[in-house]
């Protein structure tokens, strides 16, 4: 059985840069009424945009985890 991975946002680290969103606009949105980012309900499979993505976070928000 092969595993996937996904990213999750930890919503307390997350201080709402809007790095994420600019270079994985696929996965990552910013939150409406937060103003911090989320992962979107259909963000595709982790691709080298979300690493990036996650290794650009600033405060280190961003993890990509097995799901």
């Amino acid at each position: 059985m092969s595993t996937t991975k996904k990213a999750i946002v930890d919503p307390d680290k997350c201080i709402g840069c809007n790095t994420c969103p600019l270079i994985d606009p696929d996965t990552f949105e910013m939150e409406t009424t937060s103003y911090k980012a989320i992962v979107k309900p259909t963000a595709p499979p982790v691709n080298e945009k979300t690493e990036m993505a996650c290794s650009s976070c600033p405060v280190n928000a961003i993890s990509i985890v097995e799901d």
